[in-house]
């Protein structure tokens, strides 16, 4: 009674601990080949009585035994879901039908298999409390009513113990009937979690009890395992402590490694921004530079293509002109009055020492007030006679 459901996890003790576990394990091959040889002959039994009761005279016996073959089948064929997991949103059946019948005031029943409820009451470090439902009992309705719908024993439950519960109607409290050892009902069974011992029932509560009883034994069962189930509580803080600390070092792992990606990405941003100045300047230094080099050589192509200054005395249609400069320099030339305007702006651009940019000013006389920019136009078109003074301009 105090060795069944251990856990496969744990080590064992000692030799002898070992010779026990070996002799459950063929126990519970026996009781599995016990369940499939009764599954495959109750099959076989509701086959042939349903081919003999196809009609519909069939007699009251036949009835009721198809019935109880059928119940009994129906356990074995869905022993494959007896661990499935239910929704802590959704209520059990039996839980459904318990509150149906005997109302609300319970302790709280865990909402899941009885493994999972056992597995949550051993990371509770608590003890696990197991209620066998049988509804055909004539002392459960009683035990419901007055026993678990208790305040106090509902208190003391809910603060102590993790409470789950099953009907024997049900394949997973069928099964558990047998190993409890179940000799009558209300059944309950108050089950040790503790990682030394091992799962073990330490207290069984059996037939008619009133709350003062159930409230003893539960005290009882607290008191005689307190020192099992203080360490387990040790046990669970120092592996939430050293859990905790695991988490606080991986948090900071995680944060360093976060913040050198966050350098990386600022360092990798700032070379990017540094790299596109750097070809920005470089590429602003280069168009400069060919700029340069595309004024010299078109200020010394204007040089050699600039026509011979023509002699006044010894020529026709000369004309002398004067220049300011923005700098105040006056600069003075003759030209022939057929020559094209472009001619004076080629030597202005020759002789401004870089106060002018060139076709970045115009030519401008006084009186009357004219504006020249037609470099193709020629002097005798523009009307500017010899003697006249212009000013540069920039645009």
């Amino acid at each position: 009674m105090t060795d069944f459901f251990q856990e496969s996890d744990f080590q064992k003790e000692n030799e002898k601990e070992k010779e026990k576990e070996k002799e459950k394990e063929k126990e519970k091959e026996k009781d599995n080949i016990f369940i499939e040889e009764e599954e495959e002959k109750l099959s076989n039994k509701e086959k042939q009585k349903e081919t003999k009761n196809s009609s519909n005279d069939q007699k009251p016996i036949i009835e009721h035994s198809k019935r109880k073959t059928s119940f009994f089948s129906n356990i074995f064929q869905n022993l494959k879901t007896i661990l499935t997991p239910i929704s802590e949103n959704v209520k059990s059946t039996f839980l459904t039908e318990f509150e149906d019948s005997f109302g609300l005031d319970h302790p709280t029943f865990y909402q899941g298999t009885y493994k999972e409820a056992f597995r949550f009451a051993k990371e509770s470090s608590k003890f696990f409390v197991v209620y066998l439902h049988s509804s055909d009992h004539t002392s459960t309705s009683d035990f419901c009513l007055r026993v678990l719908a208790d305040e106090n024993i509902i208190a003391f439950v809910n603060e102590n113990f993790i409470f789950w519960g099953e009907s024997i109607k049900h394949p997973s409290g069928f099964l558990l009937t047998n190993k409890f050892f179940v000799t009558t009902y209300p059944f309950m069974a108050v089950v040790s979690t503790n990682t030394r011992t091992r799962s073990q029932v330490v207290k069984i509560f059996e037939g008619q009890i009133n709350a003062d009883q159930l409230m003893t034994g539960l005290i009882s069962a607290l008191e005689e395992n307190a020192s099992a189930i203080s360490e387990q509580r040790i046990q669970e803080n120092e592996r939430s402590s050293i859990r905790q600390i695991r988490e606080q070092q991986d948090r900071e792992y995680q944060e360093s490694i976060e913040r050198d990606q966050e350098r990386q990405r600022i360092e990798f941003e700032q070379e990017q921004q540094q790299r596109i100045e750097r070809m920005e300047r470089e590429e602003k230094i280069k168009r400069k530079k060919e700029k340069k080099e595309r004024q010299m050589l078109e200020l010394e192509e204007k040089i050699q293509n600039l026509k011979p200054e023509p002699d006044p005395k010894t020529e026709e249609g000369v004309i002398r002109l004067r220049v300011i400069l923005p700098d105040g320099d006056k600069i003075s030339r003759c030209f022939k009055k057929d020559w094209e305007m472009k001619t004076i702006f080629d030597w202005v651009d020759i002789n401004s020492n870089k106060s002018l940019k060139p076709n970045k000013y115009y030519l401008v006389k006084n009186y009357p007030k004219t504006s020249f920019s037609d470099k193709n136009a020629t002097f005798e078109d523009a009307k500017i006679e010899n003697g006249d003074s212009l000013m540069a301009i920039k645009k």
